[in-house]
C-alpha cells in the first residue's frame, strides 16, 4: 500500500488513458482528487478518493487519510464530483414521446440514453409485465447495456381500467392475495394501486402485498391525498398533490411513513413551460442519444395551435404545478421522504434528461442541491428496501458519476456527466450514444389510451 500524496504525481492520469475496457477488470479502480458527494445529505469531501473492487466501493475518505492499492486503476477527477449514479423512481419502458404513443421496438434506444445521463436504477411503475420483466432480466445478466430495473409489471386496477393494455383488472378485495401471489410469483418488486380501485381495495391489497414483503405504491388521482388513503399503509403515493394538503393528511404521512414520489417534471410537462423554448433539446443528454424524429415530432407538437381542451390543461397544470413545489418543500420540512421520479416519456419530459429537470425543480421548490440529490439516491433505496446502493458507502454497490462541476452548489451540474460506472465497470458512454447505422428508428406504435 502506498499513501496517496505520494502516489498522485506517479500514478494520476486523466480518465481519457483509460479505454473502458482497461477499466472493467480485476484491478480496483481509484477515484482520487474529487468532490465526493456520497448521497447521505452531509457536507461533501473534499479532495476525495473511492477505492472500488469488483462491483462495490471498498473504501471512501479524503487524501489526507486515504491510501491507493499499488496496484489500482486511477482515474484523476480533479475539479470534479464524484455522486452515486442516480435513479428515477417513476417512469414507464414503453417509449414514445407523448406518453400515450408506445415504441416498445426502440428499447435500446431509451435504455442508452438513461444509462449515458447517469441514471444507473429505474422503477417501471406501470407496463406489460413480460415485456418489462424481461428488459429486466436483460439488463442484469448483461445481454443489454441499461440502468438496473425495479418493476410493478402491470397496473392494479378498478373495473373500468384508465390504461387497459397494462392492467391487471381487480373487481373485489377478495382478489387481493391472489393477484397479489400472481404478481409475485412472476418477480416483481412492488405493486401499483390504481385510480380505479375503492378504499377497501386498496386496504386488502396493501395487506396482501405485506405478507410478501411487496411494497405498494398508489395512485388514486385526486383521492391518493385524502385521509383514508394515506392510513392503508401504502409505502408511497405516486405523484406530489395538485392540491394543498392540510395538517391531518400530513401527520397521517408522517405517522404512517408514506413516501412520496416527485414526478414534477411531468406536471412541467403538462404545463407546457419547457414548450416556450426548445432549445433544451440541443443538450447532449438528448441530442446525443435521441433520434431527430423525436425531436421534430417535441417541435411540431410545440408549434401546433393548441385546442380549447388543450389551452384548459396546460392552464390547469401551471396552477397544479405551483401548488406540488410549494408542497415538495413542505413534505420535506416535515420530514416525509420525497422521491425523485418522473413519469417519463411525456412531452419535454425525456428518459434519462427529465430525471435532472427533476432535480432543478425541486431545488426550485426550495430544496438544497443536497436535499435534492438525496432523493434520487439514498431515498430512492429506501423506497425499494435496499440498503446495498443509493450512497458512497463501504459495501454497497458501485454505481458512481464523475461530473463537471459542483452540483452540492448548483444542482444543474448534475447534467455535466463525464463518467458512468455501473456496478464497478466503467460505461462505454459512446456505445450508447445514438447513431442511424445501428438500426432502424421504429415510428411510435398505436395509443396505450384511455377507454373510457
Amino acid at each position: 500500500m502506498s499513501g496517496l500524496r505520494g502516489v498522485v504525481p506517479a500514478l494520476v492520469l486523466a480518465v481519457a488513458v483509460f479505454p473502458p475496457a482497461a477499466l472493467a477488470g480485476d484491478r480496483p479502480i481509484a477515484i482520487v482528487g474529487g468532490t465526493v458527494i456520497d448521497g447521505n445529505g452531509g457536507a461533501p469531501i473534499e479532495n476525495g478518493v473511492v477505492v472500488i473492487g469488483d462491483d462495490v466501493i471498498l473504501a471512501v475518505g479524503t487524501s489526507a487519510d486515504m491510501e491507493v492499492p499499488d496496484d489500482a486503476e486511477v482515474i484523476d477527477a480533479s475539479g470534479q464530483s464524484v455522486m452515486p449514479g442516480l435513479a428515477d423512481m417513476h417512469i414507464h419502458l414503453l417509449g414514445g414521446w407523448d406518453g400515450v404513443s408506445v415504441d416498445m421496438l426502440g428499447y435500446r434506444r431509451y435504455l442508452n440514453a438513461m444509462l449515458y445521463a447517469g441514471v444507473t436504477t429505474v422503477l417501471d411503475t406501470g407496463n406489460v409485465m413480460p415485456y418489462i420483466l424481461q428488459l429486466r432480466s436483460a439488463t442484469e445478466n448483461g445481454a443489454l447495456d441499461g440502468p438496473r430495473i425495479y418493476a410493478v409489471g402491470p397496473l392494479v386496477e378498478g373495473a373500468d381500467p384508465f390504461w387497459p393494455p397494462i392492467s391487471h383488472i381487480m373487481t373485489s378485495a377478495s382478489q387481493a392475495p391472489a393477484i397479489v401471489g400472481q404478481l409475485n410469483r412472476a418477480g416483481v418488486d412492488a405493486v401499483k394501486a390504481y385510480q380505479g380501485l375503492s378504499v377497501p381495495q386498496l386496504r386488502a391489497l396493501v395487506l396482501a402485498a405485506g405478507e410478501l414483503d411487496l411494497p405498494v405504491i398508489a395512485d388514486l388521482w385526486a383521492r391518493s391525498f385524502t385521509y383514508d388513503v394515506v392510513a392503508t399503509g401504502v409505502a408511497a403515493l405516486a405523484h406530489l398533490p395538485s392540491r394543498i394538503v392540510d395538517a391531518t393528511t400530513l401527520e397521517l404521512l408522517q405517522t404512517n411513513d408514506v413516501a412520496v414520489i416527485t414526478t414534477l417534471a411531468v406536471k412541467e410537462s403538462f404545463a407546457e413551460h419547457r414548450l416556450q423554448d426548445l432549445s433544451f433539446l440541443e443538450h447532449p443528454l438528448i441530442a446525443n442519444t435521441n433520434p431527430p424524429q423525436l425531436s421534430s415530432a417535441l417541435r411540431d407538437y410545440a408549434g401546433a395551435t393548441p385546442t380549447e381542451r388543450r389551452l384548459q390543461f396546460r392552464e390547469q397544470y401551471r396552477r397544479a404545478l405551483a401548488i406540488s413545489k410549494a408542497t415538495a418543500r413542505r413534505l420535506h420540512e416535515a420530514g416525509v421522504m420525497l422521491v425523485a421520479g418522473t413519469d417519463a416519456p411525456y412531452p419535454g419530459t425525456l428518459y434519462g434528461e427529465g430525471l435532472h429537470r427533476e432535480l432543478e425543480l425541486l431545488v426550485d421548490s426550495g430544496l438544497t442541491p443536497l436535499q435534492a440529490i438525496g432523493t434520487a439516491t439514498k431515498n430512492a433505496a429506501a423506497l425499494m428496501l435496499a440498503d446495498d446502493w443509493g450512497t458512497i458507502d463501504p459495501g454497497k454497490r458501485a454505481d458512481l458519476l464523475i461530473v463537471e462541476g459542483r452540483p452540492d452548489r448548483n444542482i444543474g451540474d448534475t447534467r455535466n456527466v463525464r463518467v458512468v460506472i455501473q456496478a464497478g465497470r466503467v460505461v462505454d458512454r459512446d456505445a450508447l450514444t445514438f447513431d442511424e447505422s445501428d438500426g432502424p428508428v421504429f415510428a411510435p406504435g398505436n395509443p396505450v389510451d384511455s377507454a373510457n
